[in-house]
């Protein structure tokens, strides 16, 4: 058996094929081990080292502060939410690959609800043209960033948004290189989005770092995006933080809000270490920006190693992020808020004291004593403040009311623009003033003019042409004739070319063309539904009605039945929802609708309130703008974006007189019991000055009853002795120095220095009789004013306002302490000095005879209040300034509040105001009947307050 198999083995061996054979069995073995190897024993290692691609720097960005009250309420804090990102892939290779997968992340994020976050600033109006949504240095910025030069040509400089727009979409940039490519398959709309996410990538740097395209999306764009992510390169989802803000609209002003960093604050922010960049969420505005560096933390970074489907494989090395450092105001959160609400009713108090069923204006251009507001004002207001909105009214989902009122709009802009053709016929001689109700539309017509820049912008003004249509002597279309005869008229716009036109075919075409622009001019619009309104072609009731038709008003089915019929009037209507601020003072813009209030701890400068009203949802404007929000806000009459207490500066009217009495007594020209008899009719100086009392008498008085019942004849005298120069001339510049030096030791010369963007204060620089009660050129804000009462209730003693308590790190560790310090004590003014001052102001308020005392406000209170009213007359067809400074308790002063309604008529309504607001801080269990209630009338005497 052995032999058999030897033989065979043998006979194998000497076979031909036995080499060949055996070399294939060792390939083979060695192919098995190597496979063995690589996939059993280095597998693992073997196959990160082929998925290894890059490795890539990551910026990580740190976690905003906190905001915080001086209770420890949180007023603005971070949420999670996520953003979509995009980095500029080197997985694209080409502008139509990169423009159609940016288009394809649009559509993705818009049909689900979401919007961009790229500020892009050129975009297509109504009539089809370009135009840029920005001017001056933030316009050259862009254009600079555009055409990627420091410095530009003159043609650049001088740029068209449309040339602009052609050049980023397909123009030759540096280098000879393509800018954006953007094919003209896409249309404007597309073009221009596609447009802000290449803008945005093309401005960004270091060019490895993503932008964000949208924050803040919801599911459905996560959901999506990450299913088409390998159809999208270089797009990610992304978790960030959002700024959010509790309370918002009581603390939009104070707290500011964030957003991307633009141009202009990158710019700003640079100092040479390239720390911030495009995809940086900064302070815009408020005590945001200003504590920037401490709320911001400190980024932190780390290298990745990512695989060739850009997948994170290993973090090679990590530096954490610092998180921000949270900030404690001075504010009480809970005062502020319930502040906000005591404006709100106050001011609605006014108003329904002084609308009118009629068309009763009261005193309205002969005096500001006592201005009223007909209810047609009202209900045009609606319409003019864009509470109802007109443009929705032809809206193919419009109701039966809303097409019923707009055709009524348009048969009465019918008849406008036949009446307009008629007047504007060439060789028509009626002058705008003698065009009856055609006046208005005609001046707008001159205005669009001008506003289109249409009209050439150094216009002789000594042409005898030019001057007889100002004085009103010839009619518009000969102005315009002359105009376009002389060349004072830019006729580029009017699509002639290069052809020739005679002056009376360019005349046609010029009003065709701003008749055009009319039609699309909201504002001249608005004219045609005012004379709807004031021709009662467009009812009360239908106005009232709109608002339900609009959702202003909840829908309320009993309410709409008493409309529709006359149950209940359209005048009575609109009280009820004023009292019950279902429509507010700041939707209807009629004076008086805003006021600042300053509640400061004297003691320490500590604001504890600081108050503007109206305001704003800060969290529709931060980390991305709610366009459509912003624009109803930029729209809006109140203007909500002013920050009343520090950027609205007013003449002080009496409240002045203190410092006015200070410099009497310290300069020797009046002591504190000398007596002056009121005259009525100051006469020593031309023009005459009077006595707001005027034709009755305060009698004699002294200084300390001058302050009481706000003597002017007192305050003339002695401004006018402060004048008397050492010859015994008046000099009216030795009168002001003077004042204006014990201005300037109250503070009064300089910002209250409240970390806040604050207008500089103005001291009279005319007139020492009127500047001495507070008018001449005198213009302060809250702010200035709460500094210069508080120094009065401390004798002195002032500190600069401020509402920074202290700063706090994430491992509690106080960075600083706010321990404020006084920055002036004014030690040099005698005692007797003081005493007759805040005797003055406590006389105001506790002693018979006062304005205040009068009234019965201020009676049992449980605590004493000083304080002087003051009220500034601007014109005789707007009301009156209404200012109340004060300060409590008397005895020992602890707060003082600073109250200005601009245009409130009276200073019993500042007065009536702050009443309530020492009763909230003072007795807090009155909090309910003082906040919630409901509005009633003013309860002061308006004659006894218009000092």
């Amino acid at each position: 058996m052995l032999d058999v198999i030897l033989d065979y083995i043998k006979k194998i061996l000497k076979a031909r094929l036995f080499p060949v054979s055996l070399i294939f069995v060792i390939l083979f073995s060695i192919l098995v081990h190597r496979l063995f190897q690589l996939q059993i024993v280095e597998g693992p290692a073997i196959a990160e080292e082929t998925l290894l691609r890059d490795t890539r720097n990551r910026e990580m960005k740190s976690t905003r502060g906190n905001i915080y009250d001086k209770n420890g309420k949180i007023l603005a804090s971070n949420v999670l939410s996520y953003s979509v990102m995009l980095e500029d892939s080197s997985a694209i290779t080409s502008n139509d690959q990169r423009n159609a997968i940016i288009l394809q992340l649009i559509n993705i994020i818009e049909k689900n609800g979401g919007t961009l976050d790229n500020e892009f600033y050129i975009i297509q109006n109504e009539s089809g043209e370009f135009e840029f949504t920005i001017t001056g240095s933030a316009l050259t910025r862009f254009k600079e960033n555009a055409y990627a030069y420091i410095e530009l040509t003159e043609k650049e400089i001088n740029a068209t948004a449309n040339e602009v727009f052609d050049f980023l979409k397909d123009g030759t940039g540096n280098n000879y290189t393509r800018m954006f490519g953007i094919s003209d398959d896409y249309s404007v709309e597309e073009a221009l989005k596609i447009m802000s996410v290449r803008y945005a990538l093309f401005c960004n740097y270091p060019k490895h770092l993503q932008i964000t395209v949208a924050s803040n999306v919801n599911d459905e764009i996560v959901a999506e995006v990450l299913e088409e992510r390998a159809n999208l390169p270089g797009v990610e989802i992304s978790k960030q933080t959002q700024r959010h803000y509790y309370d918002s609209v009581y603390f939009a002003h104070i707290l500011g809000y964030t957003g991307l960093i633009n141009a202009d604050e990158l710019e700003s922010h640079d100092d040479g270490s390239n720390y911030y960049n495009y995809t940086d969420v900064i302070g815009k505005s408020g005590l945001e920006k200003e504590y920037e560096s401490y709320l911001s933390g400190k980024k932190g970074s780390e290298i990745v190693a990512v695989n060739s489907a850009n997948k994170v494989i290993d973090v090679i090395d990590r530096i954490d992020p610092v998180a921000g450092s949270d900030i404690y105001l001075t504010i009480d959160s809970d005062i502020q808020r319930d502040i906000y609400h005591i404006i709100e009713k106050e001011l609605a108090s006014i108003l329904i004291d002084k609308i009118r069923p009629n068309m009763d204006y009261g005193t309205k251009g002969e005096s500001s004593s006592n201005i009223l507001t007909p209810i047609y004002e009202v209900y045009f207001a609606l319409i003019n403040n864009n509470i109802i909105n007109i443009n929705r009214l032809n809206n193919s989902d419009a109701t039966d009311l809303e097409k019923k009122v707009y055709n009524k709009y348009t048969d009465l802009l019918f008849d406008v623009f036949n009446e307009l053709d008629y007047l504007l016929k060439e060789g028509n001689t009626i002058s705008n003033d003698k065009a009856g109700d055609m006046e208005e539309y005609l001046d707008y017509f001159y205005k669009t003019l001008d506003n289109q820049g249409l009209l050439i912008d150094d216009l002789p003004t000594d042409d005898p042409i030019y001057k007889d249509y100002h004085n009103g002597k010839i009619s518009l279309s000969k102005f315009i004739y002359h105009g376009l005869a002389n060349n004072w008229i830019d006729i580029s716009k009017l699509e002639v070319a290069d052809e020739y036109h005679s002056v009376g075919e360019l005349y046609d075409k010029l009003i065709k063309y701003v008749k055009d622009i009319l039609k699309y001019d909201d504002n001249f619009n608005k004219k045609i539904y005012r004379s709807l309104v004031f021709t009662y072609k467009l009812a009360g009731s239908e106005i009232c009605l709109l608002l339900f038709d609009q959702g202003v008003l909840e829908y309320n089915e009993n309410d709409i039945n008493r409309l529709d019929n006359g149950v209940i009037s359209s005048y009575q209507f609109m009280l009820n929802k004023l009292k019950s601020l279902e429509i507010t003072p700041a939707m209807l813009a009629l004076d008086p609708f805003s006021a600042s209030v300053v509640v400061n701890d004297v003691n320490s400068g500590k604001v504890v309130a600081m108050v503007t009203y109206p305001s704003y949802d800060n969290n529709k404007m931060a980390n991305k703008v709610d366009t459509p929000y912003f624009n109803m806000l930029r729209n809006n009459k109140t203007d909500p974006f002013i920050n009343r207490p520090v950027q609205q500066r007013v003449a002080p009217g009496s409240i002045y007189k203190m410092v006015s009495a200070v410099t009497a007594l310290e300069e020797g020209v009046v002591t504190p019991y000398e007596k002056i008899r009121d005259l009525g009719v100051f006469d020593k100086i031309l023009p005459a000055a009077k006595c707001h009392v005027h034709p009755r008498s305060h009698g004699s008085v002294n200084i300390v009853d001058a302050i009481k019942v706000s003597c002017n004849y007192y305050f003339y005298e002695a401004a006018y002795r402060l004048s008397i120069d050492s010859t015994g001339q008046y000099n009216d510049q030795l009168g002001l120095s003077k004042i204006a030096k014990y201005a300037s030791l109250f503070g009064l010369d300089k910002p209250s220095g409240v970390e806040l963007p604050e207008y500089n204060p103005i001291i009279s620089t005319k007139d020492p009789i009127r500047s001495a009660i507070g008018q001449g050129t005198n213009d302060y804000t809250a702010a200035q004013l709460s500094k210069y009462i508080s120094t009065i209730a401390t004798k002195g003693v002032s500190y600069d306002l401020t509402l920074l308590n202290k700063i706090v790190d994430k491992d509690g560790q106080v960075l600083l302490n706010n321990n404020t310090e006084p920055t002036q004590v004014l030690s040099d003014i005698k005692p007797s000095t003081w005493s007759s001052i805040q005797e003055g102001m406590y006389s105001v308020v506790n002693t018979s005879g006062g304005s205040v005392y009068n009234s019965g406000l201020y009676k049992d209170l449980g605590f004493t209040v000083a304080g002087k009213t003051g009220t500034s007359q601007i014109r005789l067809t707007v009301p009156n300034n209404a200012l109340f400074l004060s300060y409590a308790p008397y005895e020992n002063p602890e707060i003082s509040v600073v109250t200005i309604i601009p245009n409130g008529h009276t200073s019993g309504n500042a007065a009536e105001l702050t009443r309530d607001i020492y009763n909230l801080y003072y007795n807090p269990q009155m909090r309910v009947e003082i906040v919630e209630s409901d509005v009633t009338l003013p309860e002061n005497d308006i004659n006894a307050f218009s000092d």
